[in-house]
């Protein structure tokens, strides 16, 4: 059975909380039902931002009732499910980032970066509310 392999696309982080968080909780509903499945993210434009340091805590939505901190979500993802997050390194200077600012586990990747993963048969994800 060939592995299944997806890519989440997030443009977004604080304009856009909902997208944030519905994204990953995806992502963490699909590692719990299938921990075979390849699952990675490749934040652009504003969604840069989720890869700096103390930023994703300070990201935060109500959903099913509950309080949801997108730090303990980017945790969860990256520690206990094995989860990637490339930063195309193209929208650094427009927040403000350098390499120094990313998170331990961030990989700095082009836009082209996608594109393979894309023609290596990774599914995009993406969620627009």
């Amino acid at each position: 059975m060939e592995k299944k392999r997806y890519i989440f696309i997030l443009s977004h982080a604080t304009e856009r909380p909902f997208e944030v968080v519905v994204q990953m909780k995806i992502a963490t509903n699909m590692k719990a039902f299938d921990d075979e499945a390849e699952i990675d993210f490749f934040l652009m434009g504003e969604g840069v931002q989720l890869a700096k340091k103390g930023i994703a805590d300070t990201i935060t939505a109500e959903l099913e009732g509950q309080k949801v901190v997108v730090g303990e979500m980017l945790k969860t993802l990256t520690e206990d499910f094995g989860v990637k997050f490339f930063v195309c390194h193209a929208f650094l200077p427009s927040y403000g980032m350098t390499k120094d600012d990313l998170i331990e586990g961030a990989e700095l990747k082009s836009s082209s970066y996608l594109g393979e993963l894309l023609l290596d048969g990774r599914i995009p994800l993406s969620v627009n509310l």
